[in-house]
């Protein structure tokens, strides 16, 4: 029984070994492929998803951040930490611009993917974060990484939770900027 248990860990080692060769690959292969695109001809082929979406405020940073979490709350997630990334790196003698990294959840798919052990693997990739920061110029952008791109990369039914949660947090940053553009 041992060897059957030792044998069984090794698997899902291998397993998770595999998948992070194969998404580290392919966020290479995304980097230069992107990079290709970008200085060949009009002709070429679409190129692959982008890796991190961003979109730019129409307000400050203060009314961009209360955008968010309102509608954060109102897509029934929470946030459940804030990272003040200024005030970090203040603190170790860096300055820069403002930048908040919040940590938001939803525990329907959440509780979905911690809930199952062939699924628990994508653990390392949550809470989803989400930047809000100003740059030098002023400019005040929305980032994430593309979860719902990254679903496909995952696969399998972990792969459909992540996905159906990043376009969840699309439809949440698409409500933060209709609330600002009013």
């Amino acid at each position: 029984m041992k060897r059957k248990f030792a044998g069984t860990v090794s698997r899902r080692l291998a397993r998770r070994f595999v998948l992070g060769a194969v998404l580290g690959l392919g966020m290479l292969a995304a980097g230069f492929q992107g990079e290709a695109r970008a200085q060949s001809a009009p002709s070429a082929a679409p190129a692959m998803p982008a890796f991190f979406l961003e979109d730019t405020s129409p307000a400050p940073l203060g009314p961009t951040v209360a955008a968010f979490r309102s509608a954060v709350e109102a897509a029934g997630w929470s946030v459940l930490n804030l990272t003040n990334m200024t005030g970090v790196l203040a603190e170790r003698g860096f300055a820069v611009p403002p930048v908040l990294v919040f940590h938001v959840c939803s525990s329907v798919y959440s509780g979905e993917l911690l809930g199952n052990d062939a699924t628990m693997f994508v653990s390392s990739m949550m809470p989803c974060s989400v930047a809000i920061y100003q740059t030098s110029t002023g400019k005040v952008v929305i980032s994430r990484m593309n979860s719902a791109a990254m679903g496909g990369m995952v696969g399998g039914r972990a792969g459909e939770v992540v996905a159906k949660s990043g376009r969840d947090m699309e439809d949440i940053i698409a409500a933060t900027l209709k609330a600002l553009a009013k």
